[in-house]
């Protein structure tokens, strides 16, 4: 690779302005030999070098002109590492291969929050001790990428209470910033600004999107609530709410709607109406098939062309506008329809299990 750095320094001299005079009396050399670098007559001595990268706010690769190659290096190793998330299997392969890449370029954030990602889940596949040293080593890669990248705190704290560190976890959340100043409802407050009216129909779509996940959070944390058919009306509200608010065009939130039937595929399951439990087990699996074929489709296109996805825009008036792609997609696995039918009796869960129907929830 040709190094050109006395146009380098040329480029960033008239980018911020300034003389040959002025850098050379910031180095304390004269202005010919400034001129003579910018002509390719010569390079400055690599003891200076640092001194210039400084004084232009670049860094020396940069200055160099590495930058793109680097950058292309580093894309290739958090591309692959994320088709081997993506497959969600025994993430060693991921884990080694990010290893490397943060040897070649030593904490370098793309690879540092794929890498604890990694971690994290072989510590959730993994038991005992082995589940314990990957999830401490994650945590110390969060807690050095929590300045720089803030939503990493959602699975850092459920690291911390998985390691009996809960009061770590509380400490950590109370410094963070409450609901009524997150982004989206930020960017929802700002009016005179073209185009004001997707940022309102973010918020609308975040946040109901967080209310279904703690309205079940609530639910599976008390007895009361999983035992009681009064519990399947909320969440029927609130499935009619979603319909109503998403329209026909679900982008990835379908899977939303499938987590709220599998929530009353376990309540229903607990009082013993079974009838009821079996609909909402296939309304379930249905939304399941939807998001599987959208999930697939979008991964499909990622690997095509590696190029971030803005997908179909939602129809709905609420909605209308919003880039879906802004926001958190929960992923719909198998195994969570396993764990809604959990209570049920033996009979009636291998009737399900056995269901030519269900054949791809339970064949892994």
């Amino acid at each position: 690779m040709q190094v050109n750095i006395g146009e380098k320094i040329r480029e960033l001299r008239k980018r911020d302005g300034r003389k040959q005079e002025d850098l050379a009396t910031a180095l304390g050399v004269t202005a010919q030999a400034v001129s003579r670098w910018e002509a390719n007559g010569g390079y400055p001595d690599m003891n200076m070098i640092p001194a210039i990268a400084n004084y232009f706010h670049v860094t020396i690769d940069s200055l160099f002109g590495y930058d793109n190659d680097r950058d292309k290096r580093i894309r290739e190793y958090a591309d692959k590492a994320q088709e081997l998330i993506n497959r969600g299997q025994d993430m060693t392969e991921c884990i080694d291969l990010l290893r490397e890449g943060i040897e070649e370029f030593p904490g370098e954030p793309k690879l540092l929050q794929p890498l604890a990602l990694a971690l994290t889940i072989q510590g959730w596949q993994s038991t005992d001790e082995k589940r314990k040293a990957f999830f401490n080593e994650a945590v110390g890669l969060y807690e050095k990428l929590l300045p720089y990248d803030p939503e990493c705190i959602t699975t850092l704290l459920p690291i911390y209470s998985e390691l009996g560190d809960a009061d770590k976890a509380i400490k950590k959340a109370c410094e963070q910033p409450g609901l009524r100043i997150c982004r989206e409802v930020l960017l929802a407050q700002i009016t005179g600004i073209k185009d004001e009216k997707p940022y309102c129909g973010e918020a609308v779509l975040s946040l109901l999107h967080e209310l279904r996940r703690y309205v079940e959070e609530t639910i599976y944390r008390s007895s009361e609530l999983l035992n009681s058919a009064d519990t399947l009306d909320i969440l029927l509200s609130e499935r009619r709410l979603f319909e109503l608010v998403l329209g026909k065009e679900h982008f990835g939130y379908g899977s939303d709607l499938c987590f709220i039937d599998l929530c009353c595929v376990r309540i229903a399951g607990n009082i013993k109406d079974y009838d009821k439990a079996l609909k909402f087990f296939e309304s379930a699996f249905k939304e399941y098939v939807k998001f599987k074929k959208w999930s697939d489709d979008r991964a499909q296109k990622w690997s095509d062309t590696r190029e971030h996805q803005n997908g179909d825009l939602f129809q709905t008036g609420l909605l209308k506008g919003v880039d879906a792609s802004n926001g958190t997609i929960y992923m719909c696995e198998p195994k969570f329809f396993e764990n809604a039918i959990s209570s049920f009796t033996k009979k009636i869960k291998s009737g399900i299990m056995k269901d030519p129907r269900y054949k791809v929830l339970f064949s892994y």
